[in-house]
């Protein structure tokens, strides 16, 4: 009797062994926020009221670079994930796809025409629901884990009902997308990632990455090497802006210029292009430049147009995106300054991501605290 109580007490034993196990390993793979795509939001919104919580919808794109980001560094980090899930129920929609979905009110539909029906032009959309179905609120663009967490409060906090969201991080007492001071240049497009990831090879003899310049404020210019008028105007009016910095100010400005014309680019050609555009007392530009692939993830990472066109003896023009990308000293995308831009303006812009990057610590500091 003895052995066969111990041996049922074993038995079940390895029962509510097993169960827990499977339970963990359920969680840890459900952990991960927006990660699960759904066909009915309705029997959502009831899952979410019998949890006590609200739906959280996340509307992307598969090419979304933003939304790419996000999957990678947000929905991912634990702190965040408990932010979110204490409050939420959180699924995914494809704008890609054409399978037709139930939404919140039991309606037959599709992704496209549900973001349509809700504004949310934008991608990363960001879609708050009630337990009753109603449109609680809306955003649209690519955040961090604590513009996310501030976006989950305030939504929670029905902050909308007064002010409009606004990313607002209150110890630093500005927002965390944009600088406390105004530039003048665009705010980045809302589907761009805040810190893009790129391994290019470099003119100075290394493999580069963005994250290789954090402590410094970056400009990064794309075009190719026999561009006849936009690149050499963009990067002389890079070269005025730094020289009319302090010199102090000099030192702490990285100028990139990243070719998309790699067949003809090569890093030889692109270490003499660069150098004429070197700021006196500032930092020597580096080129960058990526084998095909490479250039591909480039030109999709910042969103970039480039066509090929034929032109006589040079073989073809390349008609591409113009304009400077302007990162902080954390690393984060802050602006991108259109062609013709002034070399005033651009001066008064790094002195302004510059300023910001100053002080007792680092931006790149401030920015790991916040997160």
């Amino acid at each position: 009797m003895r052995r066969r109580a111990w041996g049922s007490s074993f038995a079940a034993w390895l029962r509510l062994g097993s169960g827990l196990a499977l339970g963990l390993v359920v969680g840890v793979a459900h952990a991960v926020l927006f990660e699960r795509s759904v066909d009915d939001l309705q029997r959502e919104i009831r899952a979410a009221g019998a949890e006590g919580k609200q739906l959280a919808v996340v509307l992307s794109l598969p090419d979304c670079p933003g939304c790419l980001e996000m999957e990678k560094t947000v929905y991912r980090d634990t702190h965040t994930q408990r932010a979110i899930e204490r409050r939420f129920r959180t699924v995914h929609l494809d704008l890609a796809s054409t399978e037709p979905i139930i939404d919140v009110k039991g309606r037959a539909t599709t992704a496209t025409d549900l973001a349509k029906g809700l504004r949310a032009f934008g991608t990363p959309s960001f879609v708050f629901f009630a337990v009753d179905g109603s449109l609680l609120y809306r955003y649209s663009g690519t955040l961090d884990r604590a513009g996310l967490r501030r976006l989950a409060d305030y939504v929670v906090r029905a902050k909308y009902e007064t002010v409009p969201f606004a990313s607002r991080d209150a110890t630093r007492g500005k927002t965390a997308d944009r600088p406390s001071a105004t530039l003048h240049a665009s705010p980045p497009a809302g589907n761009l990632p805040l810190y893009p990831e790129l391994a290019l090879s470099a003119s100075d003899g290394r493999e580069r990455r963005l994250a290789d310049f954090r402590g410094q404020v970056v400009a990064l210019s794309v075009g190719y090497t026999q561009c006849p008028d936009v690149c050499p105007t963009t990067l002389l009016a890079l070269k005025g802006a730094v020289e009319a910095l302090s010199a102090a100010q000099r030192q702490r400005v990285q100028v990139l210029f990243a070719t998309l014309d790699p067949d003809r680019d090569a890093l030889a050609m692109l270490k003499e292009y660069v150098a004429a555009f070197a700021p006196a007392g500032g930092r020597p530009v580096i080129g960058l430049r990526g084998n095909t692939e490479a250039t591909a993830r480039l030109i999709s990472q910042l969103q970039l147009v480039t066509e090929k066109r034929p032109a006589g003896n040079a073989g073809y023009t390349l008609d591409h995106t113009a304009g400077v990308f302007l990162f902080d000293s954390s690393g984060r995308l802050q602006g991108v300054a259109p062609f013709g831009q002034s070399a005033t303006e651009l001066q008064s812009d790094l002195a302004i991501l510059l300023a910001e990057g100053a002080g007792g610590q680092t931006a790149a500091q401030r920015f790991s605290r916040a997160n």
